[in-house]
Formats: structure tokens, sequence, C-alpha cells
């Protein structure tokens, strides 16, 4: 285990750096927070590159996160040191540096024929993408496509928001086109909440292959997928409002689909 004392010390100005969004995209691992993250991360099969705590704030054995067959870097920081790179308020006094794991289109091949994939065309608030990733976790869904994306899927907002989930839901980055092409290469059929539409999200049959498309709150979908898709469908909404928010949306449709699955 090696102390760092000092603010300027280059791991801790490397850290720093990886808060800013070009310097995360143009490395090859990412930031995490937290001792439920660290270890969901670790469980989940991500590789971790070095580990940081503050031994004033967790009190722990930091041992007893690391397996015994992971030999990595452990580095133990003033509290002063800590927080020049913590990200939260109420943080819980370790970091966890992580491999990035990416994934393409072509690694998916429907193996079943109740594969369930949600596309968020153009997200732009991490705090939505991690929402989704949690509920894309809680039904087990087999992918997050994410086309011409706005957002960062390792932005720590992304990490903070999915409680983890970000390590157990494969995210794809790929273009509006060759997800379309993807789809209909694989025979999966795809749905997008849009209007106009002449079902709603009950009246569809989704115990089979799918894919849900969802657009930004602020946008909607573009003429791209309201031409494309296999059918558009609403959801039910008696109030005064006329939207939900993308993560709601996701929720309410995904667990319909689990709904009409577990139903069989």
């Amino acid at each position: 285990m090696i102390k760092i004392t000092s603010v300027h010390n280059k791991k801790i100005l490397k850290l720093r750096k990886l808060y800013k969004s070009r310097e995360r995209k143009a490395a090859d691992v990412f930031l995490v927070e937290g001792v439920k993250e660290v270890s969901r991360g670790i469980a989940s099969g991500f590789e971790p590159d070095s580990i940081y705590f503050c031994s004033d704030i967790y009190k722990e054995d930091i041992q007893e996160i690391l397996p015994d067959n992971i030999d990595i870097p452990v580095y133990d920081l003033e509290k002063a040191v800590y927080e020049k790179i913590a990200y939260r308020d109420n943080t819980e006094g370790i970091i966890a540096l992580f491999r990035k794991k990416i994934f393409s289109l072509n690694d998916f091949k429907p193996k079943s024929d109740d594969e369930l994939f949600v596309v968020l065309e153009s997200v732009e608030k991490p705090g939505n993408l991690g929402a989704v990733l949690r509920t894309a976790d809680a039904v087990r869904a087999t992918a997050i496509i994410l086309t011409e994306s706005k957002v960062d899927q390792y932005h720590p907002n992304v990490i903070r928001a999915s409680l983890g989930a970000v390590f157990t839901v494969p995210v794809i980055v790929t273009s509006n086109q060759g997800t379309l092409e993807w789809l209909k290469k694989n025979n999966i059929k795809f749905y997008a909440a849009a209007l106009p539409a002449y079902k709603n999200i009950f009246e569809l049959d989704l115990k089979k292959n799918i894919a849900l498309v969802f657009g930004t709150e602020s946008e909607g979908l573009s003429d791209f997928w309201l031409e494309n898709s296999s059918e558009n469908y609403t959801i039910p909404m008696r109030g005064i409002v006329d939207s939900l928010n993308v993560s709601v949306s996701v929720a309410v449709s995904v667990y319909e689909a689990e709904r009409q699955r577990r139903a069989d």
C-alpha cells in the first residue's frame, strides 16, 4: 500500500483530468466512486486498474474489497488529497479505476427468442442514462444501444445514477443507420415510443426479440426512426402533461415486456 500526501502527485493530477470529457473519452480507464459501485465492478468481471481510498473516511479493511486473485496498486490518500479527486459530496472514501469495455453490435446475435434491447437516440443527460441502466439491469435487458449519442457512458453521473448497473448491462455506441441495419439483419422487431401512434404499449406483443426505441424529451425521435420503425406506440397518460422523462418511459415500457413474458 502506497501513501499519497500531496495534491500535486502525478497520479492525483491524472485522476483529476478524468473528470474532463475529452480526457475521459481518450482514456482506456474510468473512475468509479463508492463502496457498492466498486464492489459491483469487481464482481461483474471488469478489470480494476488501481484503488484510491482515504483511511480517515473509509474505516474498513480495504483488502476485503479485493478478491485474493487480484493484485493491483492500492493508494491511501490523506483527506485533503482525497477531497481533490472525490466527485460526490457525501463520498464514502473509496475510488477505483477500471478498464473500459467496448462493445459493438457485432458482439450480439440473438441466442434466444426473448432478447430485449433498449435504443436511446441522442440521449443528453448522464443521469437519465444511469437511470435507464438501473432499469435495464432490473429486467436483465440484453443491451442498451446509444445512437448519435451526446453523453459519455462513463461520465461520473452515469456511474453514480446507475448504482453499478454500468457493469452489468452492455452499452453499444453506434449510429442510427448501423442500428437499423443490424436490427433488420437479425430479424428483431423494433417499436418507437413516439407519435403518431395507433396503439399504446399495452396493446403490443412484446414477448419475442424486440428493441424499444426512445428519443429525447425535448425533441423526441428523429424522422429516421419515425419512418423506419416497425410500429410507433404511446404510453397512456390521463393527466395534463404530455410527456414523461425518458428514463420513466423506458421503465414503463420494459416492465410491460417483462409482465407479458412472465405471464407465459
